[in-house]
């Protein structure tokens, strides 16, 4: 460990962080005073912060402001780099419009398009569609509104208008389902119709109500490769990576050292170098005190 800990020491200069689950319990709105603490003092040993998850401008509220300190913005999957502290994008790589188009009429057919919605046959495992830009979550017809995820951006949610939404920043799209076995179909199907329209997509992740839609070869770790180039360091040997779920399996494969948290995916501790207590806990806190990092 004492090894361990001092090659940590020397070689560790960034920190990606999931988000729901790994540093703030599902569903929570603000984070707790140890994970506040712990983005001041990555900053004061001088180590990159990194926010790493499938939230974008929309759904990431207003997490940016209660950790100032941190550096960097991954969202939507890896699909865009943001530098926080000088407000200008490092990297993006946006949904083109019509491939969003052709997705979603493949799934709600063109009478989702016309207002016609008592007329749409949608395939019975999708229960919803959201997809975003800089500014609102364009959402398919009769969605639930009050999930744990969404009820907090009710302001902020948009009926799907393809004349309104921001071409040049469409991010990650979001399928939810109903159950994991939904979920599981609801996959061949959308690969299905991505593969028989050629579209530059690909099912990104998923969870057991759902799955995340980005552009071919979206990884959160593809993002953290191209700002550790940008930052004159390798991801491989200066990065440590904290997830709890299967959008952050590239992470934390690939990081110079991963940290696991939650119980709810049990690969997660087969593909970490350390599990760490409950994030209820700040587990991921403690975890950068006893690695000696902070």
């Amino acid at each position: 460990m004492k090894d361990l800990k001092s090659k940590l020491q020397e070689n560790i200069k960034m920190a990606a962080f999931d988000i729901d689950g790994t540093i703030m319990p599902f569903g929570q709105p603000i984070f707790s005073d140890g994970i506040k603490q712990m983005f001041r003092e990555l900053k004061s040993k001088g180590i990159y912060s990194i926010l790493s998850t499938a939230r974008e401008f929309v759904t990431i509220g207003n997490f940016l402001e209660q950790l100032p300190e941190v550096n960097y913005f991954i969202g939507a999957n890896g699909m865009f780099i943001y530098d926080v502290q000088n407000k200008s994008f490092v990297y993006e790589n946006p949904i083109e419009l019509n491939d969003l188009k052709i997705l979603y009429v493949a799934l709600f057919g063109k009478e989702a398009l016309t207002g016609e919605y008592e007329k749409i046959n949608k395939f019975p495992d999708l229960e919803s569609l959201t997809v975003t830009d800089l500014n609102w979550c364009y959402h398919s017809p009769n969605i639930n509104k009050n999930t744990w995820f969404l009820s907090p951006h009710h302001a902020k949610l948009k009926p799907m208008d393809f004349d309104i939404i921001d071409k040049n920043h469409i991010h990650i799209i979001t399928l939810g389902s109903y159950n994991q076995e939904a979920t599981n179909r609801l996959e061949k199907y959308v690969k299905k119709i991505i593969a028989k329209n050629n579209l530059p997509l690909e099912v990104n992740s998923k969870w057991n109500k759902g799955v995340f839609i980005t552009p071919k070869n979206v990884t959160k770790f593809h993002a953290l490769e191209l700002l550790a180039k940008k930052l004159n360091l390798d991801a491989k040997k200066n990065l440590i990576a904290f997830g709890d779920s299967t959008n952050d399996y590239e992470m934390l494969i690939n990081a110079a050292y991963s940290v696991g948290l939650g119980e709810h995916d049990p690969n997660i501790k087969k593909i970490t170098k350390m599990n760490a207590k409950p994030v209820e806990q700040d587990g991921s806190y403690l975890a950068l005190k006893e690695l000696g990092i902070l």
